[in-house]
């Protein structure tokens, strides 16, 4: 029970919604101090004045609303619902910053999103900084256009984001001018890609509000769900038809959700009532209750894939201006499931979609990694090819570590060898004179058959299209080796990256800077064996642990 001092009096409004006014009066006395209350009431004043200024609109609904609102707060505080009470206070706070997100919107723009921050007092700062978490605060407002209305520095969210390598094909090859804000759920992932430079939110992403009035003015949208599923190396359940049948369900119930389930007309052309744009009215159905069939999936990685729908779905039925959407996936993606995605985005107006199967050893890689390209847009077709005009130079496994002509690298460990055939029993030894084969998770493992020298962090960076300084960062115990390889196997290949972008962004020179950044990459710094002992001692037996949670918490 919660008391407070008799001074305290009930709203004016109390009145006209109160049942029984003198019991309620005496619950919002009791719980007046409850700072849940305190909330409820503040938003539901600001209401009821702002309604009796504009009369005959919405806003009578909404000051009704609120002042009920607070009735409820006032009981559940009082019964010592705690979890309740905090709800409907979280209600409450976010309708009291989007009315100051509108007042401020209404009052036209006065500079920069940075600017107009600047401009405010803290406690508005501060209000709308918890409105807008987990995203940038600025994303609240509309970015800075040109002449000709074009947004200035497109805002991007890449969800699945992992280490940072689809944001560093953009920033770092093509020297994009956008704004990325990336979403991973992998700790070590959020800090090697925070120490690189982008900015992430850790997080898991079926957690998150598709419709957080941050994403309004998101530009586009990349999605790279976990591979896991649909691997051959795999148990590829995501091939199982009960998985297929499920997730093509779930994304056709997402567009009934987000409202763009489409209807047809009748012989005369009509169609039902609310249903004039060509869609159903949304359903009721919550994204939760979307998802939630999807996690029974004998591999709950494999219904991700629904979040290519869900989120450019749910951010243009806010009323986003989102233009793209780009996915990148296993090239064993079973057809039904492409097939579904691209016909639910063609539904809701993504009319142009497209998809490419890329082997990133043709953009100039050391390693081969052969992926699916999905995109999506809501305009014409791009005019930039991403077909290189040349073919890339090859870059072999042994350049990248530094080797002679003429050896073997081994991908199951250092075995014995054969006498009779020369090679290493379990047929796990390849040719270092060629570009390696796709990176896993137990590269580390990797040796020279003759000498069996191990390849280090850095030659595994590079054979992926990282620079060997990237950062890698392991959070937890133990000093992570196989975490750290895990992550760098995990990676968009920067190079098919920035020939993707190159064409979505419209960047014509995205080829010129790829090769640029290949030729740097691997041909412009010789390989000194002997610099790379620190990286070197990372995955040797007595090596001390790297454990880089302090970076993950910054």
């Amino acid at each position: 029970m919660i008391e407070t001092d008799a001074g305290e009096c009930a709203p004016q409004w109390l009145a006209d919604v109160a049942e029984d006014p003198e019991e309620d009066a005496a619950v919002l006395h009791r719980a007046a101090r409850h700072p849940d209350l305190i909330e409820c009431r503040r938003t539901a004043d600001l209401l009821v004045e702002f309604a009796r200024t504009h009369p005959g609109t919405d806003a009578e609904g909404w000051a009704l609303d609120a002042m009920l609102r607070t009735i409820q707060c006032a009981y559940a505080a009082v019964d010592n619902e705690v979890e309740e009470a905090a709800e409907y206070g979280r209600a409450a706070k976010g309708e009291r910053a989007a009315m100051t997100l509108d007042r401020l919107n209404s009052e036209g723009p006065a500079g920069t999103a940075a600017d107009r921050l600047v401009a405010l007092d803290r406690e508005t700062y501060e209000l709308l900084q918890w409105y807008a978490g987990p995203w940038p605060v600025e994303w609240l407002f509309p970015p800075a256009k040109d002449e000709r209305e074009r947004v200035i520095r497109p805002r991007i969210v890449v969800l699945f984001t992992g280490p940072g390598g689809l944001t560093h094909g953009i920033l770092r090859i093509l020297r994009a001018n956008v704004d990325i804000v990336g979403v991973d759920l992998d700790r070590g992932a959020v800090a090697t890609s925070t120490a690189a430079g982008h900015r992430v939110i850790h997080a898991d992403v079926t957690d998150l509000d598709p419709e957080h009035p941050c994403l309004q003015h998101v530009t586009g949208i990349a999605l790279t769900p976990p591979c896991q599923a649909y691997n051959p190396s795999g148990l590829r359940k995501g091939h199982y038809t009960a998985a297929i049948e499920q997730i093509e369900s779930a994304v056709l119930e997402a567009a009934a959700a987000a409202g763009f389930f489409p209807v047809a007309t009748t012989k005369g052309g009509s169609v039902a009532p609310g249903c004039e744009d060509g869609y159903a009215p949304r359903s009721r159905t919550s994204w939760a209750e979307v998802r939630e069939p999807l996690e029974q999936l004998e591999d709950a990685r494999a219904g991700l894939m629904a979040e290519v729908v869900i989120w450019p779905l749910a951010m243009l039925a806010r009323g986003g201006s989102v233009e793209w959407v780009a996915v990148e996936q296993s090239s064993a993606l079973p057809t039904r499931i492409e097939a579904a995605l691209r016909d639910r985005l063609s539904e809701a107006g993504w009319h142009t979609t497209e998809a490419f199967t890329l082997d990133a050893v043709d953009y100039g890689s050391a390693s081969h990694r052969r992926r699916r390209l999905i995109a999506a847009y809501r305009g014409e077709r791009p005019f930039v090819s991403l077909v290189p005009a040349e073919p890339f130079p090859a870059t072999t496994f042994a350049q990248v570590v530094g080797w002679p002509t003429g050896r073997a690298y081994l991908t199951r460990g250092n075995r014995p060898v054969d006498p009779i055939t020369g090679r290493a029993k379990g047929g796990s030894s390849r040719s270092a004179d060629l570009p390696s084969t796709c990176v896993t998770a137990t590269a580390y493992g990797w040796a020279c058959a003759e000498t069996g020298e191990r390849i280090t962090l850095e030659d595994i960076s590079r054979l992926v299209g990282l620079p060997g300084d990237y950062p890698a960062c392991h959070v937890g115990r133990g000093r992570g080796v196989r975490n750290l390889t895990q992550g760098r196997a995990d990676i968009v290949c920067p190079m098919v990256a920035a020939a993707l972008f190159g064409r979505i962004l419209g960047d014509r020179q995205w080829e010129a800077k790829t090769r640029s950044y290949v030729e740097g990459l691997y041909r412009q710094v010789p390989v000194e064996r002997g610099s790379k002992r620190l990286l070197q001692t990372l995955f040797a037996p007595d090596a001390p642990a790297q454990n880089s949670g302090r970076s993950a918490a910054a």
